[in-house]
């Protein structure tokens, strides 16, 4: 479907890489991309995308976190300052440097929030329970449908850990740039959590590029 371009003055994403209309850029990027490519992910418009993780987080009381293509992890600020949320432990990760360095700086301090610049390929460990597992932006970048779904259960099992957020970006949009293309997999391609979990979605309509999105409270039936 073709997306609906805009020319309103809403947070945009300045991504660094030249484009070329006819050789379009993925969108979200993929491995290592600059803070400032995505900025608008941190403005007043996308904090309620955040915050809604966060408060699904405190109604559950979930202690033990893992945050997977976290960026600089801006769950903690809402969770730590506007939830007043503190008693967690996080570890996230994510393959750019400069997010990680940048959520890595600012929580020096907090020794119950950690971060790391690696890959979900990469064997990482946490000495916490896990109770959630944050997937914000990412699982689109497994492209056929029977790898997400076996990804998905790995690492769930791996961890022993029975819930998730899932964030994902709508697959019609009203903000949208055309010189660029959606990867989105909210049509279909979450259907396989249906076996095993509940599944709440809560959808956004935020005004910020590609701000329809949809989140998928995910709990285990066992």
């Amino acid at each position: 479907m073709k997306q609906k371009s805009t020319n309103r003055q809403i947070p945009w994403p300045n991504i660094r890489t030249e484009v070329d209309a006819n050789n379009k850029q993925a969108v979200p990027l993929h491995k290592d991309y600059a803070m400032n490519d995505m900025w608008y992910l941190d403005t007043d418009e996308a904090y309620p995308m955040f915050e809604k993780q966060a408060r699904i987080i405190k109604d559950r009381k979930y202690k033990g976190i893992i945050d997977v293509g976290c960026r600089h992890g801006p769950v903690n600020k809402i969770l730590q300052q506007d939830l007043d949320y503190t008693e967690y432990s996080y570890f996230g990760f994510d393959t750019s440097s400069e997010p990680i360095d940048i959520g890595t700086t600012t929580w020096q301090d907090h020794k119950n929030i950690n971060y790391k610049n690696i890959s979900w390929e990469d064997e990482f460990f946490v000495d916490f329970k896990v109770d959630v597992m944050i997937f914000s932006g990412v699982l689109l970048y497994i492209k056929d449908q029977t790898e997400r779904e076996l990804f998905f259960k790995n690492i769930m099992e791996k961890h022993q850990c029975k819930n998730a957020i899932i964030q994902e970006p709508y697959h019609y949009q009203r903000h949208w740039d055309d010189r660029f293309e959606l990867q989105c997999i909210t049509k279909n391609g979450l259907d396989f959590l249906n076996k095993d979990y509940t599944v709440d979605l809560h959808y956004l309509d935020l005004p910020i590029f590609a701000g329809k999105r949809v989140l998928y409270d995910v709990s285990s039936r066992t």
